[in-house]
């Protein structure tokens, strides 16, 4: 009997074999895996000869070709695919062209209109060897739509995902700092100089050497980098001492900062992020967090000094954000959309092979 694979592209970590653990959140590609039977697929295959070459090919091109030959090797074993990121999804498209494979494929798309992937599109028009895509922000719905092509019945934007069984509120002491989290497209500079010469600390978590960059060009008494690895419980721990998270980005048109503003909505602090095309879709302004304009230093002080001495204005917003999450973005809700798309996308006819 045939099942979908479900493509997580880096190495699989030891199986969750509970359901709500203390310890960690759930895993969306486990959640589906366990609801469709189906079975995953991930690049970390190192007792195969050609493992460390495909690798190398990978770091440079920035795709997952190591899953995708794995998964090819397969198909006849698969009724469906699920890439879960473009990495996957691209060189899926091309390997089922060049063997005339007409197989299901359901891709997670994060981020269409990024330059590379943009050029490759409309050399090869690949994205038409998706049968659906699935994206977490409507900007980049309406990319796919609008700049790629696509039919708008296969495009489906569905808010991104927390688990909010163990992201969720905390009987602890809130302390007095502002918590920053995250590296993708993040202006922490932003963030530094809205507090330069104030009281207030802030703590950013960025777990890279991109972090230790920022600690050598803003060296502020009132910012502690925490550059290392911390596990999930720490970092929950943080999120509900913060009286505050702020989320400062640039100015992009997909979810950047996404996982971070939903675990702590999920956590029901009080968030002020940037409003961006791709997160504007996560908060609703003065509702269940605050907005401000991208790069725009003396605004982002003004919101964080004014909700900072607003504890009843916290607690409204944070509550807010908490119902915000258990009404429309939550794990279990995204996980049954995708699974409902799966199971349609495996019972219909493939699009028409693209030669390349």
């Amino acid at each position: 009997m045939r099942k979908a694979v479900i493509i997580v592209g880096e190495q699989l970590n030891k199986p969750h074999n509970q359901s709500h653990s203390s310890e960690h959140p759930r895993q969306d590609y486990e959640e589906i895996a366990q609801q469709l039977g189906a079975e995953l697929c991930c690049n970390g295959d190192k007792q195969q000869p050609w493992h460390t070459l495909v690798q190398k090919l990978d770091k440079r091109i920035k795709l997952d070709m190591l899953a995708a030959l794995k998964v090819m090797r397969r198909s006849q074993h698969y009724n469906c695919i699920l890439s879960t990121s473009e990495k996957s999804g691209i060189p899926i498209a091309t390997l089922m062209s060049l063997k005339r494979i007409d197989l299901p494929h359901v891709v997670i798309a994060h981020k269409l209109s990024s330059g590379n992937k943009t050029g490759l599109f409309k050399v090869w028009s690949l994205q038409k060897q998706f049968h659906q895509v699935i994206t977490v922000c409507q900007a980049q719905a309406d990319y796919a739509v609008h700049q790629l092509g696509l039919a708008p019945e296969k495009v489906h934007f569905i808010h991104d995902k927390v688990d909010h069984h163990f992201f969720q509120p905390q009987k602890l002491t809130t302390g007095n700092f502002v918590l920053a989290v995250g590296m993708e497209q993040r202006d922490y500079g932003a963030l530094i100089n809205a507090l330069a010469e104030t009281d207030i600390r802030v703590i950013i978590l960025a777990n890279s050497l991109w972090s230790t960059f920022y600690q050598q060009i803003y060296r502020a008494k009132n910012v502690i980098f925490l550059s290392h690895h911390i596990s999930y419980e720490m970092l929950r721990e943080l999120y509900a001492k913060a009286r505050l998270v702020v989320v400062p980005l640039r100015n992009v048109d997909y979810a950047a900062g996404v996982n971070a503003v939903l675990e702590a909505m999920a956590m029901a602090k009080p968030v002020i992020v940037s409003r961006t095309r791709g997160i504007e879709d996560y908060i609703v302004d003065n509702e269940n967090g605050r907005f401000t304009p991208p790069g725009d230093i003396a605004q982002l002080r003004e919101q964080i000094l004014t909700l900072w001495e607003q504890p009843g204005e916290q607690v409204r917003l944070g509550e807010n954000a908490r119902q915000a999450v258990e009404e429309t973005m939550n794990l279990d809700i995204y996980v049954r959309k995708v699974v409902q798309i799966i199971e349609s996308a495996a019972s219909t006819p493939s699009p028409t092979l693209i030669r390349v």
